[in-house]
């Protein structure tokens, strides 16, 4: 059986998986010292006391230790093994691939440590590579200094990036040494406090010194299998949905003659014509502009929320606020963007699921439900519009003007400005800020509709077309098989008659007959062309018919049906003039018609 490239290269990707486990965290969280310490090594990564680490760095066994550079533009540079990134080396750089010889990194086998940049990083590179490997991650392990007292503002953005799979998250508290152990205590149980607000049942770990007990723990009970099955449980059985639907119909033709096999595919055309024609109506339906105006309207609203803490940021400066901001803005515009897209393929999808249902159908056509659905719904098509859209129009809000009189603000109150009168003026300018920010996206947004929309329809046209020269071709194939069947059966049938007419040389009053299981589409003709003089035709019982005694004996060629065993067969045979029967029981037919 035959696959299409898209299902060619998931088997191929699934051929090669590794799970990629994240260490995630705040800059200077700990990552990298935990990773060095676990590997046994000081200087695998490089531990800073600024944040330097641009890109991610994922850890791998092999003999021949070295570090691959692997850049954006898809060129690979050697390296020593401790080659390290730093934040102005890092552009142009996608991620580095540390190739080690350590029994640890060799025990894990499928499983890849990925040391990633620091979450609350305000350098764009870094957080693009965030939003990269995020997307592309396996497990997730969110590391965390007690001193904090639990997960920072910044970091809740990415949490329901990582929340999908809940047996796939959990948290480890970092340098414990360094904090009492009452307090490391409290922050543990704030952690549970606040994953449990979310539903979820999270482990949470310790680390501190040279005491990564817990982090071994967390690696050997990640579940590979399990993982392995949420990540490829949809693809593959879009791929097994797709070959099913093959199968039916090389089942539903098996049994037809070609002129009908042909008319099937005249019919498959004009079927998926049609619904071409509808996901052309479709896409000139589809609203960019409301979905736009939609998503920016929820995204003020999701800022208005926020109206508070941007206040409380603001009091610190314009710094903090344009970091709050945007955090805010990262954590807030992807989801809506997404809910609004899913809702409008949802729609989509089953309107073409009815209109598909109204269409004439073949007896033999697949042109079902789940071929017009395709698998667009909680399945990779979807997942891949939004992956492969989002992350490059989501580019960094430019923030530097939003708030350019909050500045002003804070030198009033130095100038005794009533408080009152200036918190006032502060909400407001804040106020103004959200309705520019929201203002601000609108281009970005219109573009991610329109990308979005192109993605959408030109998949949904491109598996049709697949879908449609698939079913051709199969029910191709079966013709040309069945034409060589025709020519094999022909030329045993030219053979066998070869030798019957030897026979009839040698004993002129041999007399033949032609016995079969099937039926014959012409048998009278058969029979009075193929140079053998038939004395009769023995036929099964279901495979005779009025019409074809009376050809026959018209030829003078005797009807004999086996095998009839019962009263009512017998019965009905003698009403349609055969001229005899075979049975399993000779004597009771042979009392019946006597």
């Amino acid at each position: 059986m035959d696959f299409n490239q898209e299902d060619k290269e998931t088997i191929e990707e699934i051929e090669k998986f590794t799970l990629k486990v994240l260490m995630l965290g705040v800059f200077n969280a700990g990552k990298s010292t935990l990773l060095n310490k676990y590997l046994g090594e000081k200087r695998i990564l490089k531990v800073n006391s600024e944040a330097e680490t641009a890109v991610p760095c994922e850890l791998k066994y092999s003999t021949d230790e070295k570090t691959l550079v692997h850049k954006t533009n898809g060129e690979i540079i050697r390296k020593l093994r401790d080659f390290n990134v730093s934040a102005e080396e890092g552009a142009g750089i996608e991620y580095l691939e540390k190739f080690l010889d350590i029994k640890k990194l060799k025990d894990l086998g499928d499983i890849i440590l990925v040391d990633m940049p620091g979450l609350d990083s305000s350098n764009d590179a870094h957080e693009k590579a965030i939003d990269n490997y995020i997307s592309a991650g396996a497990y997730y392990i969110l590391l965390t200094d007690p001193e904090n007292g639990g997960i920072k503002d910044s970091t809740e953005q990415y949490l329901n990036k990582i929340l999908k799979y809940p047996e796939q998250f959990s948290v480890l508290l970092t340098k414990t040494d360094s904090s009492s152990i009452e307090h490391c205590e409290e922050v543990v149980n704030n952690l549970k406090d606040q994953f449990r607000e979310k539903d979820l049942d999270i482990f949470i770990g310790k680390t501190g010194g040279n005491d990564y007990r817990d982090f071994e723990r967390i690696l050997e009970s990640i579940e590979y299998n399990n993982i392995f099955k949420n990540i490829y449980r949809d693809r593959v059985l879009e791929i097994i949905n797709s070959k099913s639907s093959y199968l039916e119909t090389i089942l539903k033709n098996k049994d037809l003659d070609i002129t009908e096999i042909e008319e099937n595919i005249k019919t498959n055309k004009d079927n998926f014509s049609e619904i071409e024609k509808k996901i052309e109506r479709e896409k000139e339906k589809f609203d960019s502009n409301r979905i736009k105006d939609n998503i920016v309207k929820e995204f003020k609203n999701r800022l208005d929320s926020h109206f508070s803490e941007l206040k409380s940021a603001a009091k610190k400066g314009e710094s903090s606020f344009n970091s709050r901001m945007k955090s805010i803005v990262s954590a807030e515009l992807m989801p809506i963007i997404e809910s609004k897209l899913k809702q409008k393929v949802d729609y989509l999808v089953q309107d073409l699921q009815d209109f598909a249902l109204d269409l004439p159908q073949g007896e033999s056509s697949s042109l079902t439900t789940d071929l017009i659905s395709i698998g667009l719904t909680n399945t990779p098509v979807v997942t891949n519009i939004l992956t492969n859209v989002f992350p490059k129009l989501i580019t960094p809000i430019p923030l530097g003007t939003v708030i350019k009189g909050i500045m002003l603000l804070f030198s009033l109150f130095s100038n005794n400005r009533k408080k009152e009168e200036a918190n006032e003026e502060l909400e407001a300018e804040v106020r103004g800020a959200i309705s520019q920010v929201a203002n601000k996206i609108i281009p970005q947004v219109t573009k991610i509709v329109e990308d979005a929309k192109e993605k959408l329809f030109n998949t949904l046209n491109e598996k049709c077309k697949n879908e449609q020269e698939e079913i051709d071709k199969i029910l191709k194939e079966l013709i040309e098989k069945k034409n060589k069947e025709e020519e094999e059966f022909q030329k045993s049938v030219t053979d066998l008659q070869t030798d019957i007419k030897k026979l009839q040389e040698l004993e002129p009053k041999l007399k033949l007959a032609l016995l079969t299981n099937s039926e014959f589409i012409e048998i009278e003709k058969y029979l009075s062309t193929n140079g053998v003089s038939s004395y009769s035709y023995h036929p099964e019982i279901n495979h005779v018919s009025k019409e074809d005694i009376e050809k026959l004996h018209a030829k003078g060629v005797k009807i004999l049906v086996w095998t009839v065993n019962k009263e009512e067969d017998l019965n009905y045979l003698v009403k349609l003039g055969v001229d005899g029967v075979i049975s399993d029981y000779p004597d009771l037919m042979k009392e019946l018609i006597s």
